[in-house]
């Protein structure tokens, strides 16, 4: 009996080794288990504070970049600002610290460019982004309107098959579309939006809809079967308005500075020949009366010249210039940059050329523009339109090409006509060729406009110290 005691006593052993190891085993996963969960929870926390930390990042560039635009002028100098002042800004999750760096070139520079740097802080995290932007000129849209309408009536103005505009266009009207439109540059309009002071007005485009009996409103990129718009740059509906100047003040002000300023109405004629051949470089004008012409080099002045009454403009500029006038301007003949082609300016033009008016700029309907208009310019009618004399009347007077662009109050008609399939047929005035000059992304004429906003150039995350 004894051997079978001693087996008894060596199994019940090894029994009570097995569950100890087994114990062992069991609270080592356990312990492992809590650990791992432990140590998950504290990477989701980490990876939290990592967003917030973003977050808040985008979040102060955004509030810096409302600050710029809420400025009257674009701050001076070149020193850094501190918009909210030096300490944290402090929201729920965390908090951030914003500073802009003003360019060393902005003080003499037109067009102003600023770097917005914002570090957010979440906790133990954070992260720092930077933005660059510059001020917004109005030379930067092809095409811009108060409202989609002539003045004095609320009769649309259509966006039809035969147009191709190759620029930024904005209105804060409703855009009109009759047929297959091509926008080729980003698209926005303010109908609707949050600066519309007419309730009833929906974020949509105005579809003709095959007849002027059914048009509809719609925020669709499309109308098909009957009008199917191409946008390349995408559109936005609804959006801030951009309020447009109603006077030249700071022009006057700069033509009296350092610039050039006349009084009553004028002739103009860029590089005039006398007789024994064209004065490049020169700026011409006189009595619309008549008498001696006064002849001006455009270098001996700022490049901003002020007429206070109408002007007639013809030419071939050879250089830099501003017009700008509280009357009329009057296209008499084409208005051409000396390097240029029949394709607009050439690729090394350093012409450029801005027509600014209180009123209208008007079309003449004369011998010279009997047959085709050309007119290289960016031109801004502030009081009324951008209009062709005589437009519903006559026979069809060829093609009005423009290379720059076209800001107006009012849309203004150029011609009258009607869609054949994809084809505008042209009954009286001009067809319209317009065509942005991709140069005014950079540059501007002398003295123009800022939109008051301010453009994105540049956006990158920067490594926090």
């Amino acid at each position: 009996m004894k051997p079978i005691r001693r087996v008894l006593r060596d199994e019940s052993g090894s029994i009570l080794v097995a569950v100890s190891l087994l114990a062992i085993v069991m609270l080592i996963v356990v312990l492992s288990i809590f650990e791992f969960a432990s140590g998950d929870s504290s990477l989701a926390a980490r990876r939290t504070e990592h967003s917030r930390a973003l977050y808040l990042a985008e979040s102060g560039l955004a509030r810096a970049h409302t600050w710029l635009e809420a400025q009257y002028d674009p701050p001076p100098g070149i020193s850094e600002i501190a918009p909210f002042g030096a300490s944290p800004e402090t929201l729920d999750m965390g908090t951030y610290t914003v500073s802009i760096v003003p360019d060393v070139g902005n003080p003499a520079a037109a067009r102003k460019i600023y770097t917005i740097r914002c570090t957010g802080v979440s906790g133990s995290d954070s992260r720092m982004l930077e933005r660059v932007v510059t001020t917004h000129s109005y030379a930067q849209f092809i095409y811009f309107t108060e409202e989609e309408h002539p003045p004095g009536t609320t009769r649309p103005v259509w966006f039809c098959s035969a147009d191709m505009l190759d620029g930024s266009l904005h209105t804060n009207g409703q855009i009109h579309v009759l047929g297959d439109p091509h926008f080729a540059g980003h698209v926005s309009s303010a109908y609707g939006g949050p600066d519309d002071s007419d309730a009833s007005h929906t974020p949509a485009f105005m579809y003709y809809n095959g007849s002027r009996y059914n048009n509809i409103e719609s925020s669709a990129p499309s109308n098909a079967p009957y009008d199917e718009p191409v946008f390349d740059d995408g559109y936005e509906l609804g959006t801030s308005d951009i309020e447009l100047p109603s006077y030249v003040d700071d022009l006057i002000t700069l033509a009296t500075e350092d610039g050039l300023t006349i009084s009553g109405d004028v002739e103009i004629v860029l590089s005039r020949d006398p007789g024994d051949g064209h004065m490049y470089g020169y700026v011409s004008y006189r009595d619309l009366s008549g008498g001696e012409w006064i002849d001006v080099e455009l270098s001996s002045f700022n490049g901003v010249m002020y007429v206070s009454g109408e002007i007639e403009v013809s030419g071939v500029l050879d250089g830099t210039l501003t017009i700008a006038t509280g009357g009329n301007v009057h296209i008499v003949d084409d208005v051409l940059y000396r390097a240029s082609d029949a394709n607009g300016p050439s690729e090394d033009c350093d012409d450029i050329l801005g027509l600014v008016s209180e009123s209208n700029v008007i079309v003449d309907y004369n011998t010279a523009n009997e047959n085709d208009c050309v007119i290289h310019a960016h031109i801004m009618a502030l009081g009324t339109s951008f209009e062709v004399e005589g437009y519903s009347s006559g026979s069809p007077r060829g093609t009005l090409t423009v290379h720059g662009g076209i800001i107006q109050r009012y849309r203004g008609c150029v011609g009258t006509g009607y869609l054949s399939g994809d084809e505008i047929i042209i009954c009286s005035g001009f067809a319209k060729s317009y065509n942005y000059d991709p140069r005014f992304e950079n540059v501007q004429p002398p003295g123009y406009f800022m939109t008051g906003r301010y453009y994105k150039r540049a956006w990158r995350e920067l490594a926090c110290g």
